[in-house]
């Protein structure tokens, strides 16, 4: 088995990268479309189904719907036996009348109750039984129920018991020969309008057909059976099967059913096969009307889902092939060719680009390849530049020392001078300004820790104080633990001064110069905040977009643009450097920089 494996493994890697491809990419189509038919074919198998069993149930809510009418209407027949004049009379008399009286009436009564049943055609019968002995009815014969009838038992004892109100009753058997009998009686208790005494009672016996009649009209599958169940789970009617007619429903399924409002859900039928059950309820009568449906009969649409499903299939696998060895062809030859011009690149030549017709993944990677190509040159350009950046810096920096001994010399003398004279203020700002002098122009690495500038911050407010007196007050604040790294040499100098010269000189009053340093995740964020005079919102728009000019020719933001371009030189687009000025309220500088531990610029990860 193992020695088959490696013949196998083997064969598949020595054939060439074309049929590689048709090996690779066949089973990834054929496999996925595959499973993707059967799921459509099973999840539109089920939408199907349920849309059935759906309009199945809104039949079944129609029916319901038609037997609630049914039902009304029996109720108001009742109702109008009750309050006819004709029928209160009739039975209201006495049960030892004439005989041609009693003939008269009985004449009077069939007339009344033939007209009952003239505009309707109903399959029910009548039956008047009055407490004076008269029987008055429509069917052929007088049941034997109604005729020396039970007031304790049954229907009768139910419209006692209503006191005029209708009531209604099934009719159950043990075993049932004839399936086409009485299955559901109505009746009412008959009282004297003027009295309210017990006149009598009307029943009224609704056979099977009359409520078959209205639900064979409803939308049954082949196959299928329907059921009308009263609150007991008794069969009312059935259809097209009749034995169990006046029994309770042996079925499983009752419970829930009786449980249940309106729904459906599957079962396993007598014969093993699968089918659904849908049910209704009437909120006026209780009863349950239930459509039993075999699967198969309802799922008759998924056949032609099925036959186009394996239809996409065996189609999608020819043109799978075909793609296949399109694709596998067209894919090889670009890949020599890039191939190729990797070479040259390998070898120095980045004047080199690689060309494609097609868009596809090899067409991509050549786009790719192009950019990539670019970028190099690009970096090496930028580089270049970077390099000339410092080295112009670096040659500013040198003619800007120019004898920095005789300036150090300078200030020392009139710093003893001063303390000569007694004159304190001019001595510290001889020796703050040195010690800035000697900072500025110090050699070495341009990171140095935050505490070293922060120091020097304050000895330029040391000078700048001297210049304005009491024209402003400076705090610097900041957070525990950062004054140890590092950042770039003189990062706050210029914004500092641009806030004293361009916002806090120009108030009203006396100013407030705050400088706070925090740490935010992986930066350290410092806000050089004044409450100046402000800027308006055009020139605070000029200045993020980069023109640092200022509202007087004379004062540019040299400053300010020589600090972007070395934080843009040193730490690429990791910065943030944003201003936010409300005119006559003051300005806010922002400046966040990556977190530095060492001198050399190492980044804290």
């Amino acid at each position: 088995m193992n020695g088959l494996l490696r013949s196998i493994q083997r064969f598949f890697f020595g054939i060439n990268l074309q049929n590689k491809f048709i090996c690779l990419f066949l089973p990834l189509v054929i496999i996925p479309l595959s499973l993707l038919g059967t799921f459509s074919y099973y999840k539109s198998s089920e939408v199907v189904l349920n849309q059935v069993c759906q309009t199945i149930l809104e039949n079944l809510s129609q029916v319901n719907y038609s037997l609630n009418y049914f039902v009304k209407d029996i109720e108001q027949l009742t109702m109008y036996i009750y309050s006819n004049r004709e029928i209160q009379e009739v039975l209201s008399k006495d049960k030892n009348r004439s005989l041609a009286e009693k003939h008269q009436d009985r004449k009077k009564m069939q007339d009344i109750l033939d007209s009952l049943l003239g505009f309707k055609n109903w399959d029910i019968s009548i039956y008047l039984m009055g407490e004076n002995g008269d029987r008055y009815f429509t069917s052929d014969l007088l049941p034997s129920q109604y005729d020396e009838f039970n007031v304790n038992w049954g229907l009768f004892r139910r419209m006692r018991l209503g006191g005029g109100n209708v009531v209604w009753d099934t009719h159950y058997n043990m075993k049932k020969m004839d399936d086409f009998g009485i299955v559901l009686s109505s009746g009412r208790l008959l009282k004297k309008i003027d009295t309210n005494q017990p006149i009598g009672y009307a029943a009224i016996d609704i056979m099977e057909s009359a409520l078959a009649d209205k639900y064979n009209k409803a939308h049954l599958e082949n196959g299928g059976q329907v059921l009308l169940l009263d609150r007991n789970g008794y069969v009312i009617s059935s259809t097209p099967y009749k034995h169990q007619i006046g029994t309770k429903l042996d079925a499983p399924y009752l419970e829930q059913i009786l449980k249940g409002i309106k729904g459906y859900f599957k079962l396993t039928l007598d014969d093993g096969s699968d089918g659904m059950v849908v049910y209704d309820t009437s909120e006026l009568t209780g009863f349950k009307l239930i459509s039993i449906v075999p699967v198969t009969s309802l799922s008759k649409a998924s056949l032609s889902i099925r036959n186009l499903t394996l239809f996409g299939i065996s189609l999608g696998f020819i043109i799978s092939c075909w793609l296949a060895y399109i694709l596998a062809s067209n894919i090889t030859r670009p890949l020599r060719k890039l191939r190729w011009l990797m070479f040259e690149v390998e070898s120095g030549n980045l004047n080199v680009a690689f060309s494609s017709k097609y868009r596809d993944e090899v067409g991509q990677l050549g786009l790719s390849f192009n950019a990539m190509v670019q970028q190099i040159k690009q970096l090496i350009d930028e580089v270049y530049k970077k390099q000339l950046m410092v080295q112009e810096a670096e040659i500013k920096a040198i003619q800007a020392q120019f004898n920095p001994h005789f300036l150090y010399n300078a200030l020392d003398s009139i710093n003893w001078m001063a303390r000569i004279h007694k004159l304190d203020n001019i001595s510290k700002t001889a020796i703050s300004l040195g010690e800035l002098l000697r900072f500025s122009i110090r050699k070495g690495n341009p990171f140095i820790p935050i505490r070293e500038d922060i120091q020097q911050i304050r000895n330029f407010l040391f000078i700048l104080k001297m210049r304005y007196g009491d024209k402003f007050d400076a705090e610097i604040e900041m957070e525990e633990g950062i004054e140890q790294l590092y950042t770039l040499k003189l990062l706050f100098q210029p914004i500092v001064e641009n806030a004293v010269t361009h916002g806090l000189e120009m108030k009203l009053g006396k100013g407030l110069l705050q400088i706070k340093g925090t740490r935010a995740n992986s930066r350290i964020r410092f806000e050089i905040r004044d409450n100046g005079v402000g800027m308006v919102p055009d020139v605070v728009k000029h200045i993020k977009n980069g023109h640092f000019l200022t509202s007087s020719s004379e004062k540019t933001g040299i400053g300010l643009e020589n600090l972007r371009k070395r934080l843009e030189l040193y730490f690429g687009h990791d910065f943030c450097f944003d201003i936010e000025s409300v005119y006559g309220e003051g300005t806010t500088v922002i400046v966040e920089i990556p977190i530095v531990t060492q001198a050399g610029g190492e980044r804290l990860v």
